[in-house]
């Protein structure tokens, strides 16, 4: 489980990174990131990715993605995850490789590859 100082859990936090970070896309997940304040991590899975249940599961894939690799980022950068409905038939490795290219292409991760 992520700890809870590292959780995004204002509504003035996510706006703020929305309006002020930059997107970076791929197939499972997209990541607004927004350098200059502390290490938090945001999660959304809309209704489009499925039911609760699938819901619930993708945002936990992603808690699980941050947790594994948290030491490998740099500090003072929030970002907020944001689902897509390709991550219920993707596999716990295939997230892992998404989210780990979107920090490396965004320069944040300095952790080793996986």
């Amino acid at each position: 489980m992520l700890k809870r100082n590292y959780r995004m859990q204002k509504k003035a936090s996510f706006q703020t990174v929305f309006a002020h970070g930059k997107s970076y896309p791929s197939r499972h997940v997209v990541i607004y990131i927004f350098k200059g304040y502390p290490n938090k991590y945001g999660f959304i899975a809309s209704k489009k990715v499925g039911n609760a249940v699938k819901r619930n599961r993708a945002k936990r894939l992603l808690r699980e993605v941050v947790r594994l690799h948290l030491d490998g980022v740099k500090e003072n950068c929030q970002m907020i995850l944001i689902a897509r409905t390709a991550i219920n038939n993707a596999s716990m490795e295939e997230i892992e490789k998404s989210v780990l290219y979107i920090w490396r292409k965004a320069g944040i991760y300095n952790g080793k590859k996986t």
